[in-house]
């Protein structure tokens, strides 16, 4: 931790401990000595708010596509809307255990404190549940003869009515306007000198049978539960978006 972050937590202690004492001296004690390290190192209560934010990035994507899935950009959405987040996809360098080099998707989540942590979490853990689910769908056109164009439509259709049927499963929690003003600051200076391209978004492609597969998917995706780990296995307690848990 450097010396900045280490006074910018002491302040925050010291602003806690002036909201929170029941002793009117003790509490404008710590309000004043906060007020002069603040002073004394040239901090400002906008990058107080600043350095609560954090980012939190995900290079597992389902997709590498230039085009993002409709599903994906969908499902990146659902997880901010419940965990109180932003996000964006942008790229990175890649190389296999072979040497070779590619360039693939990543998302970032971006928020307070462990907002992001947790919604890269969610996202994790609902990515793989999908997979899981679209295989488990597919696996029943396996026998017929269908067009490869048709069951990668109706396989979309499907992540599509499923990341509809999980935001059933989910409770929104929004930021404040406060913070959605300290949030878009942020970003800007993420992004200092560089310029966020917008997102070319791939909707699922019509298709006999795309009506089927889209309800199957919304009604396998209201089924879903968050209380998976990351290995597979059960945790005791569930994922709130706060980053909490509870029973």
């Amino acid at each position: 931790m450097s010396e900045q972050a280490k006074v910018i937590e002491r302040i925050r202690r010291l602003m806690a401990l002036g909201t929170r004492n029941s002793n009117p001296h003790e509490a404008a004690r710590a309000v004043m000595l906060a007020q002069r390290l603040m002073q004394r190192h040239g901090l400002t209560t906008e990058m107080l708010s600043l350095s609560e934010i954090s980012e939190s990035v995900c290079q597992s994507l389902s997709s590498n596509a230039d085009k993002v899935p409709a599903w994906l950009n969908s499902l990146a959405t659902v997880v901010c809307m419940a965990t109180g987040s932003r996000c964006w996809f942008g790229w990175y360098a890649h190389t296999s255990i072979q040497g070779v080099n590619s360039v693939r998707r990543s998302l970032h989540f971006y928020g307070f404190n462990e907002r992001p942590e947790v919604a890269n979490y969610i996202f994790t853990v609902l990515q793989r549940q999908l997979k899981v689910a679209t295989d488990a769908h597919m696996a029943g056109y396996r026998r017929r003869r269908i067009l490869i164009g048709t069951l990668r439509r109706r396989a979309d259709q499907f992540r599509e009515g499923w990341v509809a049927g999980v935001w059933q499963v989910l409770q929104s929690f929004a930021p404040t306007e406060d913070e959605n003003v300290v949030l878009k600051r942020w970003l800007c200076q993420r992004h200092a000198g560089e310029a966020l391209a917008g997102l070319n978004v791939r909707n699922a492609g019509r298709c006999r049978g795309d009506r089927l597969a889209r309800v199957k998917g919304f009604l396998a995706g209201r089924e879903t539960e968050l209380h998976q780990g990351l290995d597979g296995t059960l945790v005791p307690r569930q994922i709130t978006a706060e980053g909490n848990a509870h029973d």
